[in-house]
């Protein structure tokens, strides 16, 4: 049950001199989350039965697809969940986030058409809010222990104050995450996906590529925020994938073929018919079935680059497959090389019929992965610049060359907007990994960064 903090000493419970803060139950809230987590369950089976189960079958494919993963059927790509919570996270999006095909409505929006009238008012509230959420990147602004964050949508320029003490247990000030929001009653609660951390050096990647995809496909949405609700599954991919090569760098795959490793290259198909049409009559590659004349294609259509033009030979040992899905194409490849020589083809092939959207390296192998708690402190994005610069005064290091800025002295930095931009960046970043040492209790001087303050004054910012 949730409580929230209030000042001033309990009736009756000790002497007039007791200044602890009492504990008062905030029912109304409590209530609310007991319905939210109640209306989860239901939306899962809702979402999970025969009914939607061609919309269950869709929702894999494009989960995956972001991820440079395909699959010839359901068992097949449920293969590549690597737990129990990357499985459960799955659920949660497709339960409450992804767009059906057939009805271009989430569930929530489903549950609350279908199902209004033996709906409670506050459960109809909660659906509704459900139904206007849409996943996005925000900064924390500000964290109020024990009772919440107050964050702000990168994209939006809305702040919001989130009533959530686990959330001020596990995120600090200047921390990035892409998930989502519910506004219920005059609360601000975040909205039941499972949060993806990001790290600040990766604030403006994410931002020109969300951006530049939306201006490149902006004739296929509302507005922006139509775009993040409807490409949640290529966005949390691109997001995810982002962090996982920031935090786990990992050499392209080997360019001999290699069986540990994956390079999948995504396209946008700007042509389905005509790209079936061209690509049926291609001699360099192969469909595993040829489709039958007059016969509708299948949902995803399989083709094999062949070894030689014209030779099938062994289809499995293809140097390349092709998996096509209405506007989405995806090639694999075990070799990084072959994949460029591939991608290389099919731009010469295809030309405006496709466009490049990105290019993915993947490790078939499971990796051990440290738990949070278990990483040392150069492991945090910043922290080597940090003990580099805590050992010598920060007025030297205001002079210094850095490399994060653009090889330049912050002095110089504060001169033009980009340079001024990438300091802010880095600074916000600094203050972050300081507030995470001082969370996890270290007291080395390795993990105190110089004041971050006294720069910002220095330099005006």
């Amino acid at each position: 049950m949730s409580t929230v903090d209030r000042g001033g000493s309990s009736a009756g419970q000790g002497s007039s001199t007791d200044n602890r803060a009492a504990q008062i139950i905030d029912f109304d809230l409590a209530r609310c989350r007991k319905i939210i987590s109640d209306l989860h369950y239901r939306l899962t089976r809702f979402s999970n039965s025969d009914r939607f189960y061609e919309e269950y079958e869709l929702a894999l494919y494009e989960y995956f697809e972001g991820r440079g993963v395909y699959g010839e059927d359901e068992d097949e790509l449920y293969d590549n969940f690597q737990s129990e919570e990357e499985f459960s996270k799955f659920l949660t999006w497709y339960s409450l986030h992804f767009v059906t095909d057939e009805y271009d409505k989430t569930f929530p929006e489903l549950y609350l058409e279908r199902r209004k009238n033996q709906l409670s008012s506050l459960e109809r509230e909660i659906l509704q809010s459900y139904a206007r959420s849409v996943l996005s990147v925000y900064e924390v602004q500000k964290v109020d222990p024990g009772k919440g964050v107050e964050i702000r949508d990168i994209f939006g320029d809305r702040v919001c104050s989130i009533v959530d003490p686990a959330a001020a247990k596990t995120l600090c000030k200047w921390d990035l995450f892409y998930g989502g929001l519910i506004e219920i009653r005059g609360y601000q609660l975040l909205g039941g996906m499972p949060l993806t951390i990001i790290p600040q050096k990766l604030r403006r990647f994410i931002e020109q590529n969300l951006l530049e995809i939306y201006h490149e496909e902006r004739e296929n949405y509302r507005n922006f925020r139509d775009y993040l609700k409807r490409a949640s599954a290529e966005i949390c991919a691109l997001v995810e994938n982002a962090v996982r090569n920031i935090e786990r760098p990992e050499a392209p795959a080997d360019p001999e073929a290699d069986k540990s490793s994956l390079t999948s290259i995504l396209f946008r198909v700007e042509d389905y018919d005509a790209f079936l049409k061209t690509i049926e009559k291609s001699p360099v590659f192969t469909a595993s079935e040829p489709r039958k004349p007059g016969a509708l294609p299948a949902k995803v259509l399989r083709f094999y680059w062949l070894h030689k033009e014209g030779v099938k030979g062994q289809l499995k040992n293809a140097p390349g497959i092709l998996f096509l899905k209405r506007d989405t194409l995806m090639a694999q490849c075990s070799s990084a090389k072959r994949a460029e020589t591939l991608r290389a083809i099919l731009e010469k092939m295809f030309g405006t019929i496709i466009s490049y959207r990105t290019t993915v390296h993947k490790s078939v192998e499971k990796r051990a992965e440290k738990a949070p708690s278990d990483r040392s402190p150069d492991s945090f994005e910043g922290g080597s610049i940090g003990r580099e610069t805590a050992s010598r005064p920060f007025e030297n290091w205001l002079d210094e060359k850095i490399a994060a800025i653009g090889n330049i002295t912050p002095r110089e930095a504060v001169k033009t907007p980009e340079g001024k931009r990438r300091l802010i960046d880095l600074l916000k970043d600094f203050e972050n990994q300081n507030e995470r040492a001082l969370r996890r209790g270290i007291k080395s001087p390795d993990a105190v960064f110089f004041p971050v303050e006294k720069i910002r004054k220095e330099l005006g910012l």
